[in-house]
């Protein structure tokens, strides 16, 4: 990987791929740069087999993601050309992380703010220690937060809930965005990262194809009928009933063993 921000790292763990988003004197704000590194960072994961579960998390316990970096808007919004060059690299970094084939889990310290809160909404699974705290101060800033990042809210938390937050512009802690939703463990900021390898290690454990296969259809279930992929669910279903770890999981039962899968 050729990062080139300084500003974002990458590690891997076992079966475990962590993105690391490491802007410690700004509280890890959204700064330019970040978006393509952690792009090249999500890719290379993608394509690595041995990794089976991808962690992302802000560098130190004072926050996840803080928002973005508003020292940069005099560049980066500096003219709708400008805007518009700006926006590309985040949209292509939301795709990339709702369609990686492997969980994604958001492991949240700290502040996840604004646009920290809708990087963690890209995660299939949010984890939070018990002093963080969510919100987006769109309506402080004079800001129309992106209808993407909304749909993202409101599949998450419902309609009101999300019209809440985004009216109020105010800070949620950890027992209320649970209450809602938002998030979907909270842990004491000691345990926070123990307990969250440990879950990535049960998946990491399961069938990869089943996995991938109920990502895919949990997020086309979002979307309208007509604009469901059925031929690549169905082959999905169809690849999971041919492969060998279905093989594998039918012989473990039988022999009263843990399986082990290999993902094909």
């Amino acid at each position: 990987m050729n990062l080139t921000s300084g500003l974002v790292g990458a590690e891997v763990t076992g079966p475990i791929g962590w993105l690391i988003w490491d802007n410690q004197s700004k509280l890890n704000a959204l700064s330019p740069g970040m978006y393509e590194d952690a792009l090249e960072v999500i890719q290379a994961f993608a394509a690595n087999d041995a990794i089976k579960v991808v962690v992302m998390r802000g560098a130190g316990r004072r926050a996840f993601i803080s928002g973005a970096d508003i020292s940069s808007f005099k560049k980066t919004r500096s003219s709708p050309e400008a805007a518009a060059a700006a926006r590309e690299a985040p949209i292509n970094l939301r795709h990339a992380l709702i369609h990686l084939e492997k969980p994604l889990i958001a492991m949240i310290y700290g502040y996840c703010l604004g646009g920290g809160m809708g990087m963690a909404l890209n995660a299939d699974l949010r984890f939070a220690s018990t002093d963080s705290q969510f919100g987006v101060p769109a309506a402080h800033r004079g800001v129309a937060y992106a209808p993407e990042g909304l749909k993202q809210l409101v599949d998450v938390v419902g309609p009101s809930a999300a019209k809440d937050i985004m009216f109020s512009a105010s800070r949620l802690k950890s027992d209320e965005a649970l209450r809602i939703g938002l998030i979907n463990r909270v842990v004491d900021a000691e345990e926070l990262e123990k307990e969250t390898i440990a879950y990535a290690e049960v998946l990491a454990a399961n069938a990869p194809l089943s996995m991938r296969a109920s990502k895919y259809f949990i997020n086309q279930l979002g979307l309208e009928r007509a604009e469901r992929d059925y031929a690549r669910m169905d082959a999905m279903q169809r690849e999971a009933e041919a492969s060998e770890d279905f093989k594998e999981a039918t012989r473990s039962f039988m022999e009263k063993r843990r399986p082990v899968f290999i993902g094909r």
